[in-house]
């Protein structure tokens, strides 16, 4: 018996059997189900595909469906739970349409509640005794038994193993719906799907905002670059992150333009087989889609003044964002935070997501690619101002909050999701690795 992604035997079956396993294509009754079947037979049958995660079971009542339970993966054991039995913190319980869906990355199922009230013995299961009047006592059992058959209940583990401590929720919740599972298929609820085709426009390559014209950037020479540039092996050897500058001889804008160009301009364009605007960027950008933004926060460069701009990597150019000082303070302050000492980059580059860029395609998996893209583009950003003698420095942390306030920008369609520092390098550097 197989489905992707599970395989199993199911060793000889009896024709009674096998007619039964045609039936279990379509839901039916467990009474249903023994009327074509010995019982003992039918029994044996269901155990094996409830063993394996093959089952759905639906509790009802007269005709009414109350809840259903879909197993992810074959059935384990899970650890016992806790007393008294209470929700595990991984668990959450959000609300699909008409549905109520209990779901966790530490359970082995997904729990649909058809009937509300039954919201109340999910959040309180070690009370489940003391149920509602208007709800069956029978299928507040039977619930309460697959929550925690199922892995949904707090265990030991939750407070005493460094395994479940070192997980929050949201991350734990992040990663697991993120990663190729038994439950997802690729391309169809998982992946490039293009799942967002002909419901909405897909986003531009090129951002709305901000018009293209601005300050015209200096373009290095690539054929000098090529010729002067120090080797790879040497560049990533000398790679450091540095939180110290030259202020008395800051980035120029020459600089800061042979930076950018280097890093993050558009190379071309173009659009893939479902219209989706692609480009060809320094930089590996999954699906070619290219959803990040660079903000650099000016403070001191030379030829430029300060503040917030746009980098327009189409145009190689800088569109002035405009701004309050109080705002720019504040990106600023709470990003400068994550860096260790009292220096303040010389320009703080704040890079941002058009998430519908990549959630206009992928599914389950846009924000987690786009991490990933923050990540390739810090080490590029390293390489770079290595080549450069350059300050680097990736930031830990920053503030999304902040970034909203200062750009005016929907929070919900572009914020910010990574930093970098960058300033001159000091003639006596104080460095530190990382």
């Amino acid at each position: 018996m197989a489905a992707w992604p599970h395989l199993q035997s199911m060793g000889r079956l009896t024709a009674e059997q096998r007619s039964l396993l045609q039936m279990l294509s379509s839901d039916r009754s467990a009474e249903g189900l023994t009327e074509r079947c010995p019982r003992d037979q039918a029994e044996e049958l269901l155990a094996i595909l409830s063993s394996g995660g093959w089952l759905i079971s639906t509790v009802v009542c007269g005709d009414r469906p109350l809840f259903s339970s879909r197993p992810l993966v074959a059935h384990g054991k899970p650890l016992p739970p806790a007393e008294p039995r209470r929700l595990s913190r991984f668990a959450s319980v959000r609300r699909d349409g008409d549905e109520i869906v209990v779901g966790s990355p530490a359970a082995g199922a997904e729990v649909r509640l058809y009937d509300s009230r039954l919201v109340e013995s999910v959040l309180n299961p070690g009370a489940a005794q003391q149920v509602r009047p208007d709800v069956p006592a029978e299928a507040v059992r039977l619930l309460t038994g697959e929550l925690a058959d199922t892995g949904f209940l707090a265990t030991a583990a939750e407070t005493n193993s460094l395994s479940s401590v070192q997980w929050s929720p949201h991350e734990l919740a992040f990663h697991h719906g993120s990663r190729l599972r038994g439950d997802h298929r690729m391309g169809r609820d998982f992946g490039a799907s293009y799942w967002a085709k002909g419901r909405f426009d897909a986003p531009p390559g090129q951002h709305p905002r901000w018009p293209e014209a601005g300050i015209e950037l200096p373009r290095p020479a690539l054929d000098r670059l090529r010729v002067q540039d120090p080797a790879l092996a040497e560049v990533m050897e000398e790679r450091r992150s540095i939180r110290t500058y030259d202020e008395d001889n800051p980035l120029s804008v020459r600089e800061l333009g042979e930076f950018l160009f280097r890093t993050a301009r558009v190379r071309a364009t173009g659009s893939d087989a479902e219209g989706l605007d692609v480009s060809s960027r320094p930089y590996p950008g999954g699906g070619a889609g290219y959803e990040l933004e660079l903000y650099p926060l000016v403070r001191n460069v030379r030829g430029l003044d300060a503040g917030l701009y746009h980098y327009a990597p189409q145009g190689h150019r800088l569109c002035p964002v405009p701004a309050s000082a109080t705002t720019l303070r504040w990106l600023m302050k709470a990003s400068a935070a994550g860096m260790t000492g009292e220096a303040t980059p010389q320009v703080l580059l704040v890079i941002a997501s058009r998430f519908g860029r990549l959630a206009w395609k992928y599914q389950a998996m846009a924000y987690a690619l786009t991490l990933k893209h923050v990540g390739v583009l810090y080490q590029s950003m390293y390489l770079a101002a290595t080549a450069m003698r350059l300050a680097p420095c990736a930031l830990g942390v920053g503030d999304s909050d902040a970034f909203a306030a200062a750009t005016g920008l929907d929070y919900f369609e572009e914020t910010s999701v990574g930093e970098f520092a960058l300033g001159s390098l000091p003639a006596a550097r104080r460095e530190s690795t990382g």
